[in-house]
């Protein structure tokens, strides 16, 4: 609850964001969503590779 009132009180004060800050907060968003995307990835494959050496070995 507090948090959606301080995002709801930042978007009503501050109208000064122009389009290149806008620009930069969303290639911002992307690179952390890639970032975790990747990470959940590279776990699973990690966790297949040992349960395969586990099942075979």
């Amino acid at each position: 609850m507090l948090l959606f009132r301080m995002l709801k009180s930042l978007r009503l004060k501050n109208k000064k964001g122009g389009p290149i800050l806008e620009e930069i907060l969303l290639i911002g968003i992307a690179i952390l969503i890639f970032a975790i995307i990747f990470g959940i990835i590279m776990s699973l494959i990690d966790w297949s590779q040992v349960s395969f050496e586990n099942l075979f070995g």
